[in-house]
Order: C-alpha cells, then structure tokens, then sequence
C-alpha cells in the first residue's frame, strides 16, 4: 500500500486542530473533488473548475512552491528529454539548487516561512521518492555556480537562526536533480556528445511542452499541506502534534498489557451492554453485583458458567471490584440512542 491510498474511511477519522484546522478549512481541492467524478477539473490559470481540458489544475504533488522558477523547463527537460532519451539539457547544467533536509514537519513549516521571507526560487515538501533517504525537503534554485554559493550563504545563515535546532539542518549545494547524478555519473563530469546534440535540436523542433512555471494556487497549497500531516503520521514524527492543536490526528486504540485483567472484562462486559443493548452502565455494574453475590450465595465457582448457561458470552468471575474505566470511553459513534448511558 502506497502513501495516502487507504480507504477512504480511514481518512474521515482524520481529526484537524490548531493550524492544521484553518487549512482544512479553506481546502477547498478535497471539498470539490467529487465533481472530477463528473468530467470537471481545476482551470491552472482561473482556479476554478471547468469541465476537463487541454489544461487542469492538479495537486498530486508532495511540494508548495515559495516562488515560480521561469527560466527552468522541467516538463520537457527531465520527463521527456531525460526520462525518455537519457539526455541531460543543457539548462539542467546550468541548475544550481541550495538544498535544505528539515527533519520534522515544524522544521518544514518553518522552513516555508524562510523560502517566503527570501522571495527566490524554491519549494519545499515531502520526500516521497524511495532512493532519497529523508522525509522532508527544501530546494533554492540557480542557474550558475556563483548564484549557488552566494544562495548557499544567504540560506545556511537564514535556516541556523530560524529553524528550531537550525544549526544542526543540512545545507548543500548541488547540481541538477538527484536522478541525473546516479544515472549519467558525478555532476561535475556531465557533457553533451554530438549525436546528443542533435537529438535536442529534433526535441526542441517537433516537441511542443508548454511550461507550467506560473504561481502556484492557494487552493493547491492548503491541500498539499495537509498531506504533509499524513505523512509526518505515517513516519512517526510525532511534531506534527504542535500544529495540530496537541492532538494526534488518528484515535488511538485501547490497551490491556497492564491492569487488573478480571477487572478489564468486567469493563468490556459493562461497554459491550452500553453499546449493543443501550443499558445504562451503572445498571450493568449493579447486575453483575447481585449475579456475583448469588453465584457466591451458590457456591457456583465461575460466573461465566451460569452466564454461558442462559446463553451469553462466557464471563469471568470477577473480584467484584466495581472500578470501571473502560465503559466511559465508549465511542459515541458505537452508543444508542438512549440519553444519559454513561
């Protein structure tokens, strides 16, 4: 199972506090998306929706972009020139990129607000490809060498004042995309060969790919970033929690390791009769009482065997201890109708 492709149910117990809350808010990419099941589609330029087109917004990406990059061509550069011919453009040589590695998700949003605050080329997001060994990431782009070191400078000085633990972020400079190193060899050694060169005059000749480098949408972005929640949970980074009100966006399950074990199915007794047969929980706690003290009266050693006889679930003889924590965290999805069960 891949990143955010669970059932869609399991996502409805998502729970947005704080921060995380006002984007959920405004989200309206997740709100309308039921219409795509109608042929309808996010117009990239107008932001709204449209019957499918040429052009649609999408926000299938794990990244928020800070600033456009207009002098970059990444559509035709890398997915068609490169992932196609296994050519690297010249203008992915001149691509210089300051890069940031947070390693929480208030280290990302932090990270955010500095790539905003410098107003230059960047993103920043969640790193979902399997051959980079980190969760989080940040790019400043360049297009020279000279622009990437003094960027460098102007970031490393940026991320050490107003990252939490910033002194201890990595930031490097690097060339070109990750995937041109491990396949063509080390950056530093890239060139075009002749029959190379004539494959990019054919592309730039006969492939029309239009560049899509315009600011990217508010709505886009509120919906990238809630993804960015998911996938802290998913990773176990548990930060998230700052920005989402202290809360963890799942509910958590019940534990029995610990506890006095007859006292615990007592419990589940007392929640199963709130939940399924809408009895009061202190009238079950009663009940069981007189049962006890009659099987003791008795002499019936297990409680479970009388209530097996008249055919419920076998029940364990308890201490007859009447603390009952569990029936009062009964999910209120789970009671009945009946007021004043718990």
């Amino acid at each position: 199972m891949s990143f955010a492709s669970s059932d869609p149910k399991i996502y409805n117990t998502i729970s947005y506090d704080g921060f995380a809350r006002e984007l959920e808010i405004e989200d309206y990419y997740t709100l309308l998306f039921p219409l795509t099941q109608l042929g309808y589609r996010w117009d990239a330029d107008k932001t709204h929706m449209r019957q499918m087109g040429e052009s649609y917004l999408s926000a299938e990406t794990p990244w928020v972009h800070a600033k456009g990059t207009p002098f970059k061509h990444c559509n035709l550069d890398h997915r068609v020139t490169f992932n196609t011919f296994g050519i690297i453009p010249p203008r992915c040589m001149n691509c210089w990129k300051v890069v940031v590695t947070p390693t929480t998700l208030v280290q990302l949003f932090e990270l955010e607000q500095i790539e905003l605050q410098m107003n230059v080329p960047a993103k920043c997001g969640i790193e979902m490809r399997d051959y980079t060994p980190k969760f989080y990431g940040g790019y400043f782009y360049n297009h020279s060498l000279d622009e990437g070191r003094e960027r460098y400078e102007q970031v490393r000085k940026a991320v050490d004042a107003n990252m939490t633990n910033g002194k201890n972020v990595s930031v490097i400079l690097k060339r070109g995309c990750t995937e041109f190193e491990m396949i063509k060899g080390p950056s530093h050694a890239w060139h075009n060969t002749r029959s190379e060169e004539y494959m990019l005059e054919v592309i730039d000749a006969f492939v029309h790919s239009p560049r899509g480098q315009g600011d990217q949408s508010r709505v886009v972005k509120n919906h990238v970033k809630l993804k960015w929640f998911l996938w802290a949970h998913m990773n176990g980074d548990m930060s998230y929690k700052e920005l989402n009100g202290g809360n963890s966006l799942f509910p958590d399950y019940v534990k029995y390791h610990e506890g006095d074990i007859d006292v615990i199915k007592r419990d589940i007794t007392i929640s199963h009769a709130a939940a399924k047969a809408l009895i009061k929980p202190a009238d079950t706690d009663d009940f069981l009482q007189i049962a006890e003290d009659f099987a003791e009266e008795r002499k019936i050693p297990e409680l479970g065997l009388m209530a097996h006889a008249l055919g419920a679930d076998s029940y364990s003889r308890t201490n007859l201890v009447r603390a009952t924590p569990l029936h009062k965290v009964v999910p209120e999805e789970t009671k009945g109708e009946e007021d004043g069960l718990t």
